[in-house]
């Protein structure tokens, strides 16, 4: 008799005993994390659907292994499934058992599965029929995550019917010192941070043109041609990391960058730091604000950083919607807002709309190869910072505040029309084609984002308002 191959015969055990693990169960199905620090009676219903329902992807370390899991073709498929999976939402004993709670984008991530029926998917409920969620385990979580969201301090301004939204209205103040902020705004705009003294940090994201140069690419000293789309600089207090790569922690390591990168400000701190030295006002300003320290790279780059927090672009009209007033938006722009929560709020959610996380360009289809020109090193994104292989053309998620002034857009600078940018995501990002209608009415939405800075729309914001 003729043998099978190997791989034949593993892949026919895959088939038959799949179904067979619903009936016998895995490996730890019934042994749940009590739940030990939340009073929650959700969030203790929801530990449990997830222990049952989501541990075999999204936990690493805590698979429900079946007896034929190393078995070739079923590891490589538990292996995949496992990988993609955890990158998406990571679950851990911390976060089963309440000790650690769940991100604002791990909540928008689950909302939004939940709210397309994209999970569990097809291709694994065809082998684990009894993981789908019931209509009645769906409604229990997106309970909760109505129940998480309202605790958070990034709704506490939020009307009570809108807690529960996966956007959150921006503060209308924030609480910082104002002398480092005035300090920093004075940096912000002071031409000997450049080698030539031609250019400050306005000079890639002015204020008046929705904190950025409304170019392709940035111009640098000498007429230099960046690599990339200079990103906004309003709201980034909201971003896990600063540039498109994320290869600054926080403002103040970005606000150095510039400075000394010979394409961009081209100076050298050393020269900058003893310019600034000369300037009386400067002096007395850091001498009153950073005594033990004075005046050097680390305070200049401080009071930069805490200047850019103060760049909070609160009572948008969507804001005011937020808040209770809704009034404040036409029905165009409400379903508008609709659409872009079923489709785009597990990447653009939170204050900002964005900067919460770092996402292939191109996951359901190449960008790349869409986009008329050669690749360049800056396409890799992430990749250019870990060197890891699965972070190449992943890039921090944009902020999607003051949208209809921060083109053009993408990392490359590629699309003018926020319209070709919203049709594009959708092909790319989502493999869906949408219509014109749902395209205007997103659009609609995107632009009630708009919001005020010293107290004007900064759409109608001009040099003197921020002299």
């Amino acid at each position: 008799m003729k043998r099978f191959p190997l791989v034949l015969l593993s892949l026919l055990a895959v088939i038959l005993f799949f179904p067979i693990s619903n009936l016998i169960g895995l490996q730890g199905k019934n042994e749940l994390i009590p739940v030990v620090l939340q009073s929650s009676e959700g969030y203790n219903k929801v530990s449990q659907i997830m222990q049952d329902k989501c541990v075999d992807c999204h936990a690493p370390g805590m698979l429900r292994k079946p007896f034929y899991s190393a078995f070739p073709i079923a590891k490589q498929l538990m292996e995949k499934d496992m990988e993609q999976g955890s990158a998406r939402l990571s679950l851990s004993i911390k976060l089963f058992s309440g000790e650690e709670a769940f991100t604002p984008l791990m909540l928008a991530r689950i909302e939004h599965v939940i709210r397309n029926d994209s999970m569990p998917p097809a291709q694994y409920l065809a082998m684990h029929w009894t993981d789908s969620l019931s209509a009645d385990e769906k409604q229990i979580i997106l309970a909760w995550i109505v129940e998480e969201r309202a605790k958070s301090l990034w709704s506490q301004d939020a009307a009570a019917e809108f807690k529960g939204e996966p956007i959150t209205p921006l503060p209308l103040k924030i609480e910082l010192d104002a002398d480092k902020v005035s300090l920093g705004d004075k940096l912000f705009h002071d031409r000997l941070l450049s080698g030539d003294n031609t250019l400050n940090c306005a000079s890639c994201h002015d204020l008046t043109r929705g904190g950025t140069d409304q170019s392709k690419v940035a111009t640098g000293i000498r007429g230099q041609q960046g690599p990339i789309n200079s990103p906004t600089v309003y709201n980034t207090m909201y971003n896990l990391a600063q540039f498109w790569d994320g290869r600054a922690k926080d403002l103040q390591e970005q606000a150095a960058g510039p400075v000394a990168n010979p394409v961009e400000m081209g100076a050298l701190w050393d020269e900058v730091v003893e310019k600034l030295k000369q300037v009386l006002e400067y002096q007395d300003a850091f001498a009153k604000l950073y005594p033990a320290q004075g005046l050097n790279k680390t305070t200049v780059t401080d009071a930069i950083a805490v200047f850019e927090q103060s760049l909070v672009t609160g009572n948008s009209r969507f804001d005011r919607y937020l808040r209770g007033n809704t009034a404040m938006l036409t029905s165009d722009e409400i379903q508008g807002y609709a659409l872009f929560k079923t489709n785009c709020t597990s990447c653009h959610a939170g204050p900002a709309l964005g900067g919460l996380s770092y996402e292939k360009m191109g996951v359901k289809r190449d960008y790349f190869k869409m986009r008329d020109g050669e690749l360049t090193e800056a396409d890799n994104g992430r990749f250019n910072v870990t060197k890891q292989e699965k972070d190449r053309h992943f890039f921090k998620v944009p902020v999607l505040r003051n949208i209809e002034l921060t083109y053009p857009y993408f990392h490359d600078g590629s699309v003018s029309s926020l319209k070709e940018a919203v049709r594009i995501m959708g092909e790319v990002q989502l493999n869906k084609a949408f219509n014109n209608d749902e395209i205007a009415k997103m659009e609609a939405f995107l632009r009630t984002l708009t919001g005020e800075y010293k107290g004007k729309s900064l759409a109608r914001l001009t040099v003197e308002d921020i002299q």
